[in-house]
């Protein structure tokens, strides 16, 4: 065997076993992404366990998978592990110090823990780092976080920037507006109608919702005048339809 003949084997043999090493690993990084699709999709089903098989064992495949781990840290904070979860998002933040997803969830765990400085900071960071888009959606995710934790300055600015960036995030505002009703909190429903109206303009759904909460309150002058306004704006809108047939 000559050496040209030896050196084409060579280089031959070493083509094969580059294509079959990307190949067995472009089979890992798919069983990968698949075990950390399920574990999201099982801690979104509430089966804790389950979520944990998956995410371990994506780990065990990969520990500086920076998504991996934040999985793991999802399922630590959603079982209470809030020390495991803390320590978990340090490390995530070393193995992906610019990632904007990972400070929005980070954000989130902070803000749930009553450390609402450096969930801020996180938040800020996040925004930062975003397209206009996703600037909106981290300004939402920030704002209600705040919201539910009571803390309303930081709620009004952050939600307030959101629907000034993405006006269709009002439709959410309404329905979570509606829900707080129901659940007769009428003073988060309040709070939520009054952010809608110091940034969008005014649509049928929230001046009727207005009117109830009005109602609710005892503010009868309040109710008079803006079911008016309701009869003048959306005369033929099923808000005011619906609410000739609750006068009636």
């Amino acid at each position: 065997m000559t050496l040209h003949i030896f050196w084409k084997i060579f280089l031959i043999s070493s083509f094969l076993m580059s294509c079959t090493h990307i190949s067995d690993k472009s089979r890992e990084q798919a069983a990968r992404q698949t075990r950390l699709q399920l574990g999201l999709e099982y801690l979104k089903q509430g089966d804790y366990k389950a979520a944990r098989q998956n995410f371990e064992k994506a780990l065990l495949e990969n520990e500086e998978d920076y998504r991996a781990q934040l999985g793991m840290a999802l399922y630590e904070q959603n079982v209470g592990e809030n020390k495991a979860a803390h320590q978990r998002y340090q490390k995530i933040l070393t193995l992906a110090p610019l990632n904007a997803t990972v400070m929005n969830h980070y954000g989130t765990f902070l803000c749930k823990q009553g450390d609402y400085a450096s969930a801020q900071e996180q938040f800020s960071a996040a925004v930062l780092l975003t397209d206009y888009i996703e600037i909106a959606d981290n300004l939402e995710n920030a704002g209600y976080c705040f919201f539910e934790a009571k803390q309303y300055k930081f709620a009004q600015m952050l939600i307030s920037r959101a629907l000034k960036y993405e006006a269709e995030k009002g439709r959410f505002l309404i329905e979570k507006a509606k829900k707080q009703f129901e659940f007769k909190k009428y003073d988060h429903a309040q709070f939520l109608l009054n952010v809608h109206q110091s940034v969008l303009p005014v649509c049928a759904e929230v001046l009727l919702l207005q009117i109830y909460l009005s109602d609710k309150f005892g503010d009868e002058d309040s109710v008079q005048n803006i079911s008016k306004q309701l009869a003048r704006d959306f005369p033929y809108s099923k808000q005011y339809k619906d609410y000739l047939a609750h006068e009636d």
